[in-house]
């Protein structure tokens, strides 16, 4: 009984560090769609095994689909907001300080969602096109997660045409088992997602997961690297997890199904991390990557590690303080910034990001043994 009520209490904890929104997050407003002509929007490209919400303002919820979606959404970033802030509308909107999505289009198909993808990265108008791919994290519905990824990609003025995968989490904080299972489900989607990318004519491929996301994205690695699919991992540009949830002994076995690795990878971890504790405690203390406990396994594995633990800032936003921290948001323009200033790839740029960060006291990277 007493085990019974800690698993309990442990749960509450999470929802309590974890949670994003308390309510569903909307998607679309059509009564202030129209306003705040002249503010910055950002169009993601979204691939999906959600079912469709029955809630118009939600368009996606929380159940499995058998198959993929796929579609854009156009987001209004705020004026009134700071950098790494975003305020999800889940109820009456603000047009000036909540993050709207003001157009959605659907699109009928893979075919078509290739069409779009082509066209985009030949309106960039950039002779060496990029594609972003970021997946999201544990109790994240499907508005939280396209607008986290709007905000990331308009703060970092991140480069390429940005995409974003949508698994079926519940967006609630009593859903982490029913959002593990369903991060292992996504897998095989993801997988051939990743493989769709890598047909396109973009000459960059990076690869971005958040929390819970990040065992999604290395099951869907692990599974082409176990299928043979060198033709696909060969075309990754470099892969960032973000406070990764995944078992540091899981996470060298889906490595050692990619070698020889040929993409770079960046790992950020924080020790202040309050979810990723509780998480741990939910599996017997045993440690995630991104905890911070087991850096010097990850530069074993060549993998560069940015540690954050020492940056201060709102603890109820800890596990997403590689978007939500200003510090960490300018290191990455910066380095953004002088990339293209040298015609360098979008992988050359997290070397002079973690150039900033040696530069920084509160922030330590860790370069990952071996080369590259």
């Amino acid at each position: 009984m007493r085990s019974r009520v800690k698993l309990i209490v442990v749960g509450l904890i999470v929802g309590l560090v974890s949670g994003c929104a308390s309510q569903p997050t909307l998607l679309l407003d059509a009564a202030t769609a129209g306003l705040g002509l002249g503010e910055a929007e950002e169009e993601i490209l979204y691939a999906t095994v959600r079912s469709p919400s029955e809630d118009g303002q939600l368009i996606y919820g929380g159940d499995r689909a058998g198959s993929p979606s796929y579609g854009s959404v156009s987001v209004r970033i705020p004026p009134d907001r700071q950098q790494g802030e975003i305020n999800y509308p889940s109820g009456r909107v603000n047009p000036q300080r909540d993050f709207i999505a003001t157009r959605i289009a659907p699109m009928g198909s893979a075919q078509a969602f290739q069409t779009v993808l082509d066209a985009r990265l030949t309106q960039t108008g950039d002779p060496r096109p990029g594609l972003s791919l970021f997946v999201h994290g544990y109790n994240t519905d499907f508005a939280e997660g396209v607008f986290l990824n709007a905000q990331i990609v308009h703060d970092f003025n991140a480069p390429g045409v940005p995409v974003h995968f949508s698994w079926a989490s519940a967006g609630l904080p009593q859903g982490y088992l029913y959002d593990l299972e369903s991060a292992n489900i996504a897998r095989d989607d993801l997988a051939l997602l990743i493989s769709q990318l890598a047909s396109t004519r973009a000459e960059e491929l990076m690869l971005v997961a958040h929390s819970m996301g990040g065992m999604v994205l290395m099951e869907a690695l692990r599974q082409l690297g176990l299928e043979g699919r060198s033709d696909v991992l060969s075309r990754i540009s470099a892969v960032v997890l973000a406070a990764p949830d995944i078992d540091i002994d899981v996470f060298e076995e889906q490595l050692r199904a990619l070698e020889p690795r040929t993409f770079p990878m960046l790992v950020f971890v924080s020790r202040r991390d309050p979810a990723l504790r509780v998480s741990s405690r939910l599996r017997g203390r045993a440690p995630r990557v991104g905890d911070g406990s087991a850096i010097e396994r990850l530069v074993r594995a060549n993998i560069d590690v940015i540690d954050l633990t020492e940056i201060n800032g709102n603890r109820r936003l800890e596990h997403t303080k590689f978007a939500s921290s200003p510090l960490v948001i300018n290191m990455i323009r910066q380095a953004e910034a002088v990339r293209r200033s040298l015609d360098a790839a979008p992988g050359e740029g997290i070397e002079l990001f973690e150039a900033n960060v040696a530069a920084s006291s509160d922030v330590a990277v860790f370069a990952g043994d071996g080369d590259r």
